[in-house]
C-alpha cells in the first residue's frame, strides 16, 4: 500500500488505482440511480439537455451541453440517462481526490480512505444519483485543485491553463466552481514566479470564459418552448421589473439569467439563530474519527515545506462551506456537497500523517522493524479503508441487495417503487385538458409535465408555464395580458390557487387541483 514519494509525478500505478475507484463508485450510483423523471430543478435538467433550453439563474448552459452528450447514450430513457450524467462526474469526483491525498503522502491507503469517504457520504451520494450540478461542480473543483497541485509540482505551466479553462467553463456550471478562483490567484502569488504561468492561466481561463459565453449565445439562440424564458420568465416579465423591449436581446437576456449581485451579499444573510443551527447540524454530518484526521489534514498541509497547499483548500472550503452556513436559502446543504472535496482531501492528508508517525515509532527498535512493523501497518491500513465503508455498511447492503440505500427511502430522494410516479402524475393532468391548451402550474411540477408532454405522450400543443415569481401567489400583470390575448383562442388552465384570480377571470372548478379560467 505504500508507493514512491509524494514529490513524483502521479504514477501510472496510481491512475490505474483512480480509474478502479472511479469504476467501483460509478458501479454504485449507476446501481442506486434514479430511474426515471424527477421534479423541480432536476426535472428542468432532465427535459433541458435533450431540448438544449436555458436554465434558471445561472443560465448552467457548459452543464446543459455536457447532458446533451449523456442524452445520446442508447440505453434507458431520456431522464436516466441525465441522471447518469451526476453519476459519471460524482465517480470521478471520487477518482480525482486519490490523486489529490497521492500528491500529498506516500500512503495510498490514505488516499483510498479519503476517495472512499467522500464516495460513501450520505450528502454526496445523494447528489450523484440525480440530474443536478453539484455532482459535476464537485469534480470540476477536483480538477482545478489536483491541476494546480500538480503544477506546484511540476512547474509546467500547461497544468495552470488547464485549470483555467475548466475554471471557465464552470462558470456555466455552478457558482461553487468560481469561488475557487480566489484560491488559485493566492497560490499563484506565492509561488508563481514565471511570467508563463501567469500568462497560462489567464489564457485558459479566458478561453473557458470565451466559451462559456458561447454556449450561452447557442443555447439562447436555440430557444425551444421549454426553455426559462419561454415557461417562467416571458409571461411574467412584470414580476422582474422587465418589459418585453428590456428582454429581447441576447445581452439583456444574459444579465437577466446571470445576475449582476455581488455573490457576497448573500453570506450572513440567514438569521444568526439559524446559522447556529446549521453549524451544530453540519457537525454531526462526519463520524468523530473522521473529524479528528480531517482536523489534523489541515494543521499538516501548513507544516509542510509547501505550506502553501494548505491555503488553497482552507481558502475555497470557507468561501463555499461558509455561503451554505449562512445564505437564507432554505437550498443550502447543497453547498456542502463541492466543499466535501476538501474534507476528503484534508481526510487523506490527516491519515497520511498519521502512518508517517506510526511508521517513524516502529523503525526505532531492530526487534519491531523486523517482526511487528509489517503486522502494525497491515493492521492499521486495514482499519483505515474499512472505517468508511463500516460507516456506510448499511446503505451499502441495501443498495447491493435491493438497488436503494436507507437515505433514498427516508428522504424520499425518489419513489422506489413508483419510478414513474412522475410521469405518471403529469399524465393525469394532461389527459384532462383538450387540444391546444396553456397551463399554469407550480414550479415542481412544471418541467415534469413538460417532459411527459413532449417526450412520452408526443403532446407538442400544451403549453406549460409556471404560475407566479416570486413570494407571492399571483399572476404577474404582464401574464394576466399574455392569458387575455389567449383566452378566447386557447383553452387555460392553471393547477394552483392564486390570490388575484377571481379579480380578473370566472374561476371554473374542473376537480381538486385542476381549474379552468375564463374571460369575465
Amino acid at each position: 500500500m505504500t508507493a514512491a514519494t509524494s514529490s513524483k509525478p502521479i504514477s501510472r500505478d496510481d491512475l490505474l488505482v483512480a480509474a478502479l475507484i472511479w469504476l467501483s463508485a460509478f458501479a454504485l450510483y449507476v446501481r442506486t440511480l434514479a430511474p426515471s423523471l424527477l421534479w423541480g430543478d432536476s426535472a428542468e435538467f432532465q427535459v433541458l439537455s435533450y431540448t438544449l433550453g436555458m436554465t434558471h439563474p445561472s443560465g448552467y448552459t457548459t452543464q446543459i451541453i455536457l447532458g446533451k452528450f449523456f442524452t445520446l447514450i442508447p440505453l434507458g430513457n431520456i431522464a436516466w440517462r441525465v441522471n447518469l450524467m451526476s453519476a459519471f462526474f460524482g465517480a470521478f469526483a471520487a477518482a480525482q481526490v486519490y490523486l489529490i491525498v497521492r500528491m500529498f503522502n506516500r500512503w495510498r491507503v490514505a488516499a483510498v480512505a479519503a476517495s472512499a469517504l467522500l464516495a460513501l457520504s450520505e450528502g454526496f451520494w445523494w447528489r450523484a444519483l440525480v440530474a443536478e450540478s453539484y455532482a459535476t461542480a464537485a469534480s470540476m473543483i477536483a480538477s482545478v485543485w489536483l491541476l494546480t497541485l500538480l503544477w506546484n509540482r511540476s512547474g509546467k505551466w500547461q497544468y495552470l491553463f488547464l485549470a483555467g479553462l475548466l475554471g471557465g467553463l464552470s462558470v456555466g456550471i455552478h457558482s461553487t466552481v468560481v469561488m475557487t478562483a480566489a484560491s488559485v490567484l493566492v497560490i499563484m502569488t506565492l509561488a508563481a514566479r514565471k511570467r508563463a504561468d501567469w500568462l497560462g492561466a489567464s489564457a485558459g481561463a479566458l478561453i473557458g470564459l470565451a466559451l462559456t459565453l458561447a454556449t450561452f449565445l447557442y443555447v439562447d439562440a436555440h430557444d425551444p418552448p421549454s426553455s426559462i424564458y419561454n415557461t417562467v420568465y416571458r409571461p411574467s416579465l412584470s414580476a422582474l421589473g422587465l418589459t418585453e423591449t428590456q428582454f429581447d436581446t441576447p445581452f439583456e437576456r444574459l444579465f437577466a439569467i446571470f445576475p449582476a449581485n455581488h455573490f457576497w451579499d448573500y453570506y450572513f444573510s440567514a438569521p444568526p439563530e439559524v446559522i447556529r443551527a446549521r453549524l451544530v447540524e453540519y457537525a454531526g454530518i462526519y463520524p468523530l474519527w473522521a473529524a479528528a484526521f480531517i482536523v489534523v489534514g489541515i494543521v499538516a498541509l501548513f507544516r509542510r515545506p509547501t505550506w502553501h497547499d494548505g491555503l488553497y483548500p482552507l481558502v475555497s472550503f470557507l468561501l463555499i462551506w461558509g455561503l451554505g452556513v449562512t445564505v437564507a436559502f432554505s437550498i443550502y446543504r447543497e453547498f456542502y456537497v463541492p466543499a466535501a472535496i476538501f474534507i476528503a482531501g484534508w481526510l487523506g492528508a490527516g491519515i497520511g500523517i498519521i502512518l508517517d508517525g506510526l511508521d517513524s515509532l516502529l523503525q526505532r527498535e531492530h526487534v519491531t522493524r523486523r517482526v511487528a512493523r509489517p503486522i502494525i501497518l497491515a493492521a492499521s491500513f486495514l482499519t483505515f479503508i474499512l472505517l468508511p465503508f463500516s460507516d456506510a455498511y448499511a446503505n451499502l447492503q441495501l443498495a447491493v441487495t435491493k438497488g436503494y440505500t436507507d437515505f433514498i427511502r427516508r428522504d424520499h430522494i425518489y419513489p422506489i417503487f413508483a419510478p414513474d410516479k412522475a410521469i405518471n402524475d403529469a399524465r393525469k393532468l394532461l389527459e384532462r385538458v383538450e387540444p391546444n391548451a396553456i397551463i399554469f402550474t407550480d414550479w415542481d411540477n412544471l418541467y415534469s409535465a413538460i417532459y411527459t408532454a413532449q417526450l412520452v405522450m408526443d403532446r407538442d400543443d400544451i403549453t406549460l408555464h409556471e404560475a407566479f415569481i416570486g413570494e407571492q401567489p399571483r399572476f404577474a400583470d404582464s401574464a394576466i395580458a399574455y392569458i387575455n390575448a389567449n383566452i378566447n383562442e386557447r383553452p387555460i388552465y392553471f393547477t394552483l390557487w392564486l390570490d388575484n384570480l377571481e379579480e380578473h377571470f370566472t374561476v371554473e372548478v374542473i376537480d381538486e387541483g385542476l381549474y379552468r379560467i375564463r374571460g369575465k
